[in-house]
């Protein structure tokens, strides 16, 4: 007879304890302990199978699509080193900068970087001509202020407007190589600025 294959008490073959409450893992007793650390376990290791990319800011990655999930990730990246560069670039010597739209000075960590034509249009989400400091209040709470942010590109080059308007209307993807390389050119450009004598943060 096999009694102790169909027992509920035992000595588990992890922890070694004896006499204790288990489970039949395959050919194992196993107690209760060390089945709530395996399942665990198991738990942790399936969400950073799902999550491993760095910075998909909440997006799950499913297995098998990690080719999708690596361009994310480099868009990620992409968007933060090219805020930093807008936002630096425009920064004084106090490191505060000037909301294209409403005039308001922030310190540039304070402060967003503005689109004109909005970031979902991927010719233009990385184009200086198209992107500014712009204040949290302009930029979220009333929708980027476009009358404004039409009236002062206009100001800075006479036809800028309608000629980002036209260019939004191409369909437009990177390749994964071209990302990398713009990323390793802004990462470039954003350490001259960082070694620049204005107060970072």
């Amino acid at each position: 007879m096999n009694l102790i294959a169909t027992s509920k008490f035992g000595d588990c073959v992890r922890c070694g304890e004896k006499d204790t409450s288990c489970k039949k893992r395959g050919k194992d007793l196993i107690c209760t302990s060390c089945c709530k650390i395996e399942d665990t376990q198991k738990q942790v290791e399936k969400a950073n199978l799902r999550n491993r990319v760095r910075g998909l800011r909440g997006h799950q990655v499913e297995i098998g699509n990690e080719q999708a999930a690596g361009r994310q990730n480099l868009i990620n990246d992409l968007d933060y080193v090219f805020s930093r560069i807008v936002r630096l670039r425009a920064a004084d010597e106090h490191g505060n900068c000037e909301c294209i739209t409403c005039g308001t000075k922030k310190h540039f960590s304070m402060i967003q970087a503005g689109h004109y034509q909005k970031r979902g249009n991927m010719a233009l989400r990385w184009d200086f001509r198209n992107v500014y400091p712009q204040c949290s209040k302009c930029n979220e709470i009333n929708s980027g202020e476009i009358k404004a942010f039409s009236d002062k590109l206009e100001q800075l080059q006479a036809g800028m407007p309608e000629t980002l308007a036209n260019e939004a209307r191409i369909v437009f993807k990177h390749s994964l190589d071209e990302l990398k390389v713009m990323l390793i050119d802004f990462r470039a450009k954003l350490r001259l600025l960082e070694a620049k004598p204005t107060p970072h943060s």
